[in-house]
């Protein structure tokens, strides 16, 4: 028996595998699907990219995907599912089920009635906006049957074939903030530093470093949880706020002396200094600290994201795409931390 994690080339975005694999089957979960470009990319569409390749790898095995989570609404996130959901014989026909916290599914939760303005539907040529895709996506999920989660919410336990997830956001104060028009994709990235900060020496980071929270709603809306399976312990963070995370688990009975054991976290919100604070990681033990992006968006991953881990910890910081890392560090400071950056493998196998 193994569990196989495949953090997956998603551009900007994040996409991942997570496999059980034993003598009666395989269980596949499937977390978010990237930018559009995670599943075809090239003139028309022709060239296959990691998301397309992974399910095609499950098709020829007879494999399905018993969960897909779709964390939250931004495009990073969820445009290489709607496309892998539109494109014949691929999600359409792999998924069996799905976590999506849509609009419809919170304007029912909270009994008022379904926002019109969120229920704009994305046309091929119309421009990308998150918000749109969401409904896209809904729209799809009528169509096909797939079997749909109730509201995903904290402090929920589910289970999914051998798999336990505990999730950890969103609150309902969180979900409760999307009871209205939800904001276009500029205003969703408010709390990205758009310029990298790779100039700040580490010292100069841990000398003045004060945490300042995420205030995104989308990214605050995101699913977070704890996945278990045997021994193995896994924090799958999508773009989730910091406290709605750390006050999950204190509920759960971890603190500072009491750290919750882990085998990896994938670090929140690509790596932003909004979404991962000392006080988080004061109250884990993790042997990887997994950051997915190509380095493209918004300045992340952030310098003072790795200086916190790198300080607060004792894991690796592990990147899916290598040349993320080359400068993140000062040519004065690669030979006491450079060890502590590495790059992913294709596969982190337990």
């Amino acid at each position: 028996m193994s569990t196989i994690i495949r953090v997956l080339e998603a551009n900007h975005g994040d996409c991942i595998l997570v496999s059980h694999e034993e003598a009666s089957g395989t269980v596949n979960i499937l977390i978010d699907g990237g930018t559009s470009k995670t599943f075809k990319y090239g003139p028309r569409q022709r060239s296959d990219g990691a998301l397309c390749k992974v399910l095609d790898e499950l098709k020829n095995k007879g494999q399905h995907i018993d969960l897909a989570v779709l964390t939250h609404i931004d495009d990073d996130h969820i445009h290489g599912l709607i496309k892998a959901f539109e494109t014949p014989d691929y999600l359409n026909k792999l998924v069996k089920s799905i976590w999506f916290n849509s609009s419809r599914l919170i304007t029912q939760h909270f009994n008022v009635p379904e926002i019109p303005e969120n229920n704009i539907l994305l046309a091929d040529d119309s421009p990308q906006t998150s918000v749109q895709q969401g409904k896209d996506l809904e729209a799809l999920l009528d169509e096909i049957g797939c079997k749909r989660a109730p509201l995903i919410k904290a402090r929920q336990v589910h289970s999914v074939g051998p798999f336990k997830l505990t999730v950890l956001s969103p609150s309902q104060n969180q979900l409760e903030r999307l009871l209205h028009k939800w904001p276009s994709e500029e205003e969703s990235g408010a709390t990205s530093a758009h310029d990298n900060d790779y100039q700040l020496s580490l010292e100069e980071i841990w000398a003045a470093d004060e945490f300042e929270s995420d205030t995104s709603i989308y990214n605050g809306s995101s699913i977070a949880f704890l996945l278990e399976i045997d021994k193995t312990k896994m924090l799958f963070l999508g773009d989730a706020h910091d406290q709605v995370v750390v006050e999950s688990l204190r509920d759960l009975g971890f603190n500072e002396q009491n750290k919750l054991d882990l085998n990896l976290v994938k670090v929140s919100h690509h790596g932003s200094q909004y979404n991962t604070s000392s006080e988080f990681l004061s109250l884990l033990r993790s042997s990887r600290y997994i950051i997915s992006t190509n380095g493209s968006r918004h300045g992340l991953p952030n310098k003072r994201t790795i200086a916190r881990i790198i300080k607060e910890t004792n894991g690796q910081i592990c990147f899916n795409y290598n040349n993320v890392m080359e400068s993140l560090l000062l040519d004065s400071e690669r030979e006491e931390y450079a060890f502590r950056l590495e790059a992913l493998d294709e596969e982190v196998r337990f």
